[in-house]
């Protein structure tokens, strides 16, 4: 019987597209969905991924995998399964984007998000060649891409909070359920990331400097 760790491996290898990828944007609230161009074929992807109407870009330098959550997640290992294929696939880094709430004024960029749901996909994993099942997740948030990307936007740093119902009060100022499943397979890839909570660019009135933001995250540190 195959361990979970293993069948993450066969399903990486069954997805491997034949383009790379450079950066992963995992988009949890519907916010760059004019994005990219050519279809990423997503069909064999673990459920509930395979109808996720993936999207890339397909000329130029940069490859980005564009990837909107779905509606209804699952558990496991599958929950995160793009920030392992994508790295897998070459990337640097990934950008996750989350909907702010109303309340928000302006851009907020993640500095710490505290896991309330004990429902990590790394649980029940086992051993994998991938990295360790117990990693530092300290760095995953890569303050200097942080950085690059607030000069960009004019973001305000925020610590969020994942829970699967009202956590009550806590040192978070924002939550945002989903939020902690794929830091912790990037930090188990030691994959860098920056997580974003925006407004609709509609409602914000202004586009999100998307290109300029992508090149900002190729500019990756070379350890977390």
């Amino acid at each position: 019987m195959l361990t979970k760790a293993e069948h993450l491996e066969t399903g990486i290898a069954a997805c491997l597209p034949g383009t790379p990828c450079d950066v992963l944007v995992l988009d949890q609230g519907g916010l760059a969905t004019d994005q990219g161009g050519a279809s990423l074929v997503t069909d064999a992807w673990p459920e509930p991924w395979s109808h996720a109407h993936a999207r890339q870009d397909a000329s130029g330098s940069q490859r980005v995998w564009w990837v909107p959550s779905p509606a209804q997640p699952s558990s496991g290992w599958p929950k995160a399964f793009p920030v392992w294929l994508a790295q897998a696939a070459g990337a640097q880094a990934m950008l996750i984007l989350a909907r702010a709430p109303q309340t928000e004024k302006g851009p907020r960029h993640l500095t710490d998000v505290l896991d309330l749901t004990q429902r990590s996909p790394l649980i029940g994993l086992g051993p994998s060649s991938r990295g360790p099942l117990f990693p530092d997740r300290t760095g995953v948030l890569s303050p200097e891409l942080a950085q690059r990307v607030q000069a960009l936007i004019q973001s305000t740093p925020a610590i969020a909070a994942d829970a699967t119902g009202d956590p009550g009060s806590g040192p978070w100022d924002l939550v945002l359920p989903g939020i902690s499943a794929p830091l912790a397979a990037a930090a188990h890839v030691s994959l860098p990331t920056v997580a974003l909570a925006l407004r609709d660019p509609t409602e914000a009135n202004r586009p999100y400097p998307w290109k300029q933001i992508i090149q900002a995250l190729l500019h990756v540190p070379t350890a977390l």
